[in-house]
């Protein structure tokens, strides 16, 4: 494979558009049976969905650790020079870490419906049924090692196959609901049938992939009692996840947060806007699978030159990218709001305008929190997420107080800045360190 940065670069261009069409489908989808089900169910109602797998969502980032960093991480190398047997123990780490944090998940998601779904969220006894029902779906809710496999074989072609599979039980799930007028409870069965679709059909590529290179699948009893004899991988994939932990917290805690302060029907909107705005922005996002893989190859060949060059083209596109989604919000995203809510909100325009610019800068850190990770500095990633979670959350009850969803959404924004700017400063120093200290290695 090659590694010369203009390789890398169309490389990673050409998976993030394979990563792109399949996603099309599944936007287009999505934006049908969100209609559907606002409709079916009503504002108020469907809000209370929403927090349900908005929760259950929350849950499963904050207990699952990111094994797919790991199997790069530490398999990328056996793997290319065909060490399968090194290989395999990394890869028996990560299935075993998927099972193990998804069983620590459905139990943190039941007990949390227990204890914080009447007093917090004021859920009736019939959702918080329903909702402890959908918190069994997070056992299998979590696609680490097979994820991992499909980007360190280069192979993301077979991603649209799942999530295209994944589209049809949902969509025709939520057809059905909305035709024949059912409650939440068909909803929510919906949602975690489509979560088992997933976890099924990427298993399912995962083994493939590993067979065709491998030769087999290790076997349960191996899986069940090898010891890992990797070194620091425990400690590695503790401190990714607890990034993912933060930043799900970010992200899903204030809708949680606005379902508890102003109310379902406020929880939709800003959840609705929030997918609207994100749903601009991924295409962007849809880069960051791509680069993990490679900026690994590149580290492990210190060529440092060719990361910051690869860096530098990729905010160009952002940049470029950036203003074609705020041209696009105005006229799209609210007839977009309008059409999934099947209502229109005082100030969607304004709301809309924040979130997306939250979202233009969160996908700003495309190519800093990859770096970050891949050269073992996630601890100033850890730090600062800390930090402006800190000064976020407080903040979000006085803006929502001052001004509602707007307050709400203004907040999201100036918190994506700050996180911006922190990690921007010491990328651009470590990689000029990095870049420097290459003659001398030579």
């Amino acid at each position: 494979m090659d590694h010369s940065p203009h390789s890398v670069f169309a490389r990673i261009l050409g998976n993030t558009g394979i990563l792109i069409g399949s996603r099309v489908v599944n936007a287009v989808c999505s934006f049908v049976y969100v209609a559907w089900a606002a409709q079916a169910l009503g504002l108020q109602n469907f809000g209370i969905m929403l927090l349900v797998t908005t929760f259950a969502a929350m849950i499963c980032d904050v207990t699952h650790l990111q094994s797919w960093q790991s199997l790069l991480h530490y398999g990328t190398s056996y793997f290319e020079k065909k060490q399968f047997d090194r290989f395999n123990d990394v890869l028996i780490f990560c299935i075993r870490a998927d099972f193990l944090s998804g069983l620590v998940g459905m139990l943190a998601g039941l007990a949390g419906v227990a204890l914080l779904g009447s007093s917090f969220m004021g859920w009736s006894k019939h959702i918080q049924f329903d909702a402890a029902l959908c918190m069994l779906t997070i056992l299998c809710m979590n696609t680490g090692w097979s994820t991992g496999m499909l980007r360190l074989c280069n192979h993301f072609k077979l991603v649209p196959v799942y999530e295209f599979l994944t589209s049809c039980v949902r969509t025709a799930g939520t057809g059905i609901g909305f035709f024949c007028h059912f409650g939440i409870g068909y909803f929510l069965l919906v949602w975690s049938l489509s979560q088992l679709t997933m976890f099924v059909s990427c298993s399912c590529a995962g083994i493939y992939l590993v067979k065709k290179h491998i030769g087999h699948f290790p076997s349960l009893s191996s899986i069940l009692s090898t010891k890992t004899r990797i070194p620091d991988i425990w400690s590695y994939t503790v401190k990714t996840s607890i990034n993912q932990v933060l930043e799900s917290f970010f992200s899903q805690g204030a809708t949680l947060l606005i379902g508890g302060r102003l109310g379902a029907s406020e929880a939709a909107v800003y959840k609705v806007a929030r997918q609207i705005s994100n749903g601009l922005a991924k295409p962007a996002q849809l880069m960051i699978p791509t680069l993990y893989p490679e900026f690994i190859r590149m580290r492990d060949a210190q060529d440092w030159n060719g990361i910051r060059n690869v860096i530098l083209k990729i905010f160009g596109i952002i940049i470029a990218f950036s203003l074609i989604s705020l041209t696009l919000t105005a006229p799209v995203g609210n007839r977009l709001f309008s059409y999934m809510l099947h209502d229109v909100w005082p100030g969607q325009q304004t709301i809309l305008l924040l979130l997306v610019g939250g979202s233009l800068l969160d996908i700003c850190l495309i190519p800093l929190e990859p770096f970050l990770v891949m050269v073992d500095r996630i601890s100033i990633l850890l730090r600062w997420r800390v930090i402006v979670m800190c000064l976020y959350f407080p903040l979000l009850f006085v803006f929502m107080r001052v001004g509602g969803i707007k307050g709400a959404s203004l907040e999201t924004l100036l918190a994506s800045l700050m996180m911006f700017v922190v990690c921007a400063l010491p990328v651009l120093r470590l990689l000029n360190q990095k870049v420097a200290q290459t003659p001398q290695m030579q």
